[in-house]
């Protein structure tokens, strides 16, 4: 029978030995989320017996976490805008990044009393819900779409976890495709759609691969803008907006997709690194 310190040596030293960054980290996660304990009880308690039973939960946790795989799919959870947010390997890992988009759309929708929009792409439902869950107006119709209908059980969890499951529609469609069929006109769609080139994609990290590529990826980064740029008019009533996460290094070729639609960027939302992140663009009365 392990002690919990020995647990931790070992694991810690296969970490050093695969190049982890934070092996410390790695292995306090690992063990405090298997085991559901604080960090405080592996060094204040480092005699604590394991069962056999507690030491193969932890084996198996750390076996898949040393193959690169995300930590938030080996525990299903993710932290995102203060809520906390269950995720598999059906839907992309939330970035600290996207928490920009939800911080613009708050202001905006309180700003110019929105009460309608779509989320695009939801995913987790991590935007939808964040927006829901910190608006101080009163909203009277909320989407959230997605083509894969397993992407929507993520987020249709996701809301029923956090009681909002009533207060939005989810629709399994493609892009915009249910409101163009549908003649529905909104005030404003948020995105944060795959743009990620084919190039780029192939000198990520090694658990960039353990998410859909459907979420990340497109042959130039551009296809969803082109799509939005395209089609956005048909969905955003006039003076309604878009926001949209985008990839810093097509930024202009991303505005200039929407300025030659006759579209006016009206914000550019820069990120932690003063790279542009996201922009909000208006649809001209």
């Amino acid at each position: 029978m392990y002690r919990i310190g020995e647990v931790y040596q070992k694991i810690y030293n296969e970490f050093l030995k695969n190049n982890f960054d934070s092996a410390r980290i790695e292995t306090e996660v690992i063990i405090t989320k298997t085991l559901g304990i604080d960090k405080s009880v592996i060094y204040s308690f480092p005699e604590k017996k394991l069962s056999v039973k507690q030491i193969e939960k932890i084996l198996k946790n750390f076996s898949l976490r040393i193959a690169h795989f995300p930590m938030e799919y080996i525990f299903c959870e993710k932290e995102f805008f203060g809520l906390k947010f269950y995720v598999d390997h059906n839907v992309l890992i939330p970035r600290p990044e996207t928490e920009l988009l939800v911080e613009e759309a708050l202001s905006l929708i309180e700003r110019n009393g929105i009460t309608s929009f779509a989320d695009i792409g939801t995913g987790s439902g991590n935007i939808v819900i964040s927006i829901l869950k910190n608006i101080k107006t009163k909203l009277k119709e909320v989407f959230a779409t997605d083509l894969y209908e397993n992407v929507l059980k993520v987020a249709i969890k996701n809301a029923k976890n956090y009681g909002l499951l009533e207060k939005i529609k989810f629709i399994l469609t493609d892009k915009l495709k249910y409101f163009i069929d549908n003649k529905i006109k909104l005030e404003l769609i948020i995105s944060n759609p795959p743009y990620v080139t084919l190039k780029e994609y192939k000198n990520l990290q090694k658990e960039i691969y353990y998410e859909p590529s459907y979420a990340l990826v497109t042959l130039d980064g551009l296809k969803f803008y082109r799509y939005f740029s395209a089609n956005g008019k048909k969905v955003v009533k006039e003076g309604g907006y878009l926001i949209l996460e985008i990839n810093p290094n097509l930024f202009t070729k991303i505005c200039d997709l929407f300025t030659n639609e006759s579209y006016r960027i009206y914000k550019i939302i820069y990120d932690y690194q003063k790279l542009p992140r996201g922009i909000v663009i208006e649809v001209l009365k």
